[in-house]
């Protein structure tokens, strides 16, 4: 897949998260701590805290990207998404200078 595909298919962040969803829970949510189906998503608005569910089996919070190389980053995933694309279509390798660069990023 080239970069031109990749934005086309995550044009945004929302996007990214949709696709991450698919991959990972297949329309059917799950704790990663308990892998109970009895989640839901919080009120978004009220706590502040954008992206979180609850499980109703063992009461802890969790993102969708929990339990994935993703967990903790404070960079978008449009421009994880883009890095894998680059480190995967390179020919011999790829420097994290130049995937920096390449990226927008110091």
């Amino acid at each position: 897949m080239d970069l031109i595909q990749v934005m086309e298919m995550f044009p945004d962040q929302e996007a990214c998260i949709a696709h991450l969803e698919r991959l990972r829970w297949k329309g059917s949510p799950q704790c990663p701590h308990c892998e109970s189906t009895s989640v839901k998503r919080r009120n978004e608005n009220a706590m502040g805290r954008i992206g979180r569910w609850k499980c109703h089996d063992c009461h802890s919070t969790f993102k969708r990207t929990s339990g994935t190389i993703f967990q903790g980053t404070k960079i978008a995933l449009q421009k994880w998404f883009l890095a894998i694309s680059l480190m995967t279509n390179a020919k011999k390798s790829l420097s994290s200078c130049q995937l920096a660069r390449d990226l927008g990023m110091k």
